[in-house]
């Protein structure tokens, strides 16, 4: 997990989304709960529901997406694993 500082741009990022998208921002006044709460956004999606069972908010599970963190591990496993066989194969 990251600190709350080093997620600061992209917590920003999705409170300025969300204003926009959800909230009409600048063009309509904001009268939410969420206009001066930006680190909400800090570990879900400006439109997620907040469901984890919402198939609309997390399309990726219906179809088997893989997340920025699994491509990560599988690129480190095909990695690792072929380094070993690197270390195998020399005399």
């Amino acid at each position: 997990m990251k600190r709350y500082h080093q997620e600061r741009t992209r917590i920003l990022s999705e409170h300025r989304f969300h204003l926009r998208f959800v909230h009409h921002w600048p063009r309509k006044p904001i009268d939410c709960e969420c206009e001066l709460q930006a680190g909400r956004f800090r570990k879900k999606k400006a439109l997620d529901c907040g469901k984890a069972g919402c198939r609309l908010c997390h399309y990726e599970k219906i179809f088997r997406i893989a997340s920025h963190q699994d491509r990560v591990r599988l690129l480190r496993a095909k990695d690792s694993a072929g380094d070993y066989f690197e270390v195998l194969n020399e005399p």
